[in-house]
């Protein structure tokens, strides 16, 4: 079994990566575009911490410039390996009815799509390596309490990654519901923004967003593994988060499982 989804993916993996050398400047484009978001932010609190003349505080909470700098950095570079894009890809298919014949194949789609998502990290992060570090450079953040929290946070970005694209996926299931979901996907991206802690750290944020944010699974598709990683978090607030986590995760499979099986009949219905 191990053996036909590792031949599976590879052979996926092999496709998308010859389509995406084709097209190099195009993926580095939207790769570069995840740096828009990080960058601002952090422009905003830096602005925020040097007109207060110290660190930015709330709670037992503060961050200086430095802290910002590693936060956003960081967040950055694990936002990028969680990205998913298929809410637009997915859409389209149903639309213009490509995605019949990928139906017909024994080989449900999700797995094409995974690989291709794969694919495009592992291509992009070659090719962003180096700016990540020029910015290191110019940034000076703030190092972990220590290197060690940096691997130990893998664990938990991998359940976020997938998480985030099971999440997204289920979403895109809803094309087949309505084909214009930019308005549903606008405002799961704007909860996103500020519960996963994009906008802002979420030990900045006021009690009732922080508290919503905790509550959610945005946390810990976001900010949850950057945290592991500056060790902001104890060794038992690590194994909570990683257990919240997986229960999420569950939670989404039986949801994609369920919504995928009606969504596909919602299509057949309509005559694709």
């Amino acid at each position: 079994m191990l053996t036909y989804w590792w031949q599976v993916y590879r052979a996926n993996l092999r496709a998308s990566w010859a389509m995406m050398a084709q097209y190099r400047m195009v993926v580095l484009i939207w790769a570069l575009w995840g740096f828009v978001g990080p960058l601002v932010s952090l422009a905003v609190w830096t602005a925020t911490a040097s007109a207060r003349g110290g660190p930015v505080g709330q709670g037992g909470a503060s961050f200086s410039t430095a802290d910002f700098a590693a936060y956003f950095l960081l967040f950055m570079i694990y936002g990028h390996i969680t990205m998913s894009w298929d809410v637009f890809e997915f859409a389209y298919r149903v639309r213009s009815g490509s995605l019949s014949p990928k139906l017909l194949r024994p080989l449900h789609p999700i797995h094409e799509d995974a690989a291709s998502n794969i694919g495009f990290k592992l291509f992009t992060t070659t090719l962003l390596i180096p700016i990540w570090a020029a910015i290191y450079l110019m940034l000076r953040p703030s190092p972990p309490t220590s290197y060690w929290w940096i691997p130990a946070s893998l664990p938990s970005l991998a359940l976020a990654a997938v998480m985030r694209y099971v999440l997204q996926y289920v979403l895109a299931i809803l094309s087949f519901w309505t084909t214009r979901i930019d308005a549903v996907n606008q405002l799961y991206f704007t909860l996103d923004s500020f519960l996963s802690g994009r906008v802002a750290p979420l030990a900045l944020l006021p009690g009732g967003m922080a508290a919503a944010a905790q509550a959610t699974p945005f946390r810990y598709m976001g900010s949850f593994p950057v945290e592991v990683a500056l060790g902001k978090l104890t060794p038992q607030q690590v194994l909570t988060g990683m257990a919240v986590q997986i229960v999420w995760l569950a939670a989404a499979l039986l949801l994609l499982r369920w919504a995928w099986r009606a969504g596909v009949r919602q299509y057949s219905a309509a005559g694709a």
